[in-house]
């Protein structure tokens, strides 16, 4: 075998070896928004292969309560196209807001609508950034029901569950338009006695723990660049959270956020 052919072969093998990471957006992003930290994640120290759901902000704007069929379909076909390209049995899911409500779905045997997807055969960590696992929120609240009542908390032994949230923005009823923002929306997925809480800007602490789950508060990121950078797609955070994706010598400990399991 010539040598430029054995250099292919390894380089091949190398490539498919590479842990495999799909990304779903939350509601109203677009697969754009997460290019930059794709190509992060696909870089040294993480080398990930990285693949990005294909949900547009035009269709996550018309996903409705409580029929999320359409980017639960769109996430098994990508994880479904992560295995074939890389010949992988399981991937990690990264998931930003609703996203993580999505793929807590995908993950289930039980019927949504009809389908049954079953993803947990096919991933092995869930990160959530951002998740409101608790809202109370009436855009979203039958399906969060649905799912918190048939997949209650880290539901599946063998999945890793990681919940994250940024600890970045105190509601304020009277604050500054961002802290006013803030507090409507933590009084939305919290209700008003939360409204003077911490969260990412859209999502309190308290909304974004899952019973059972390993549980992260990063201080200073933000749910969107709207609410403030960095926020959970900026690279630039990466070291505050990359323990979240098991790679546990990546970052010195001391610099590491609060890190437990989530209990409510």
């Amino acid at each position: 075998m010539e040598r430029n052919q054995l250099l292919q072969l390894l380089e091949n093998d190398t490539q498919m070896r590479r842990p495999v990471l799909v990304i779903i957006g939350g509601y109203l992003t677009a697969p754009t928004d997460f290019a930059v930290l794709a190509a992060a994640l696909e870089a040294p120290p993480y080398n990930y292969r990285v693949f990005i759901t294909p949900i547009s902000r035009a269709r996550w704007a018309l996903t409705r309560d409580w029929d999320f069929r359409v980017p639960v379909a769109r996430l098994q076909a990508t994880v479904q196209q992560a295995r074939v390209l890389t010949g992988t049995d399981r991937v990690t899911i990264l998931a930003h807001s609703v996203g993580g409500t999505t793929a807590r779905i995908y993950l289930g045997d039980h019927p949504y609508r009809g389908q049954v997807y079953g993803g947990r055969r096919y991933v092995e960590r869930l990160i959530t950034l951002g998740t409101p696992h608790q809202s109370r929120e009436y855009w979203t609240r039958r399906v969060v029901g649905f799912t918190n009542g048939t997949y209650p908390g880290a539901f599946y032994e063998h999945v890793r569950y990681v919940a994250l949230v940024g600890r970045a923005l105190q509601g304020h009823p009277a604050g500054t338009l961002r802290e006013r923002m803030a507090s409507r929306s933590y009084a939305l997925v919290s209700g008003m006695e939360h409204a003077q809480d911490w969260g990412d800007g859209i999502t309190t602490l308290l909304c974004a723990a899952l019973r059972g789950a390993e549980y992260m508060v990063v201080p200073g990121l933000y749910h969107t660049s709207l609410h403030g950078r960095p926020w959970y797609g900026d690279p630039v955070a990466l070291p505050w959270w990359d323990y979240a994706l098991g790679l546990g010598g990546i970052r010195d400990q001391e610099t590491r956020p609060s890190y437990a399991l989530a209990d409510s």
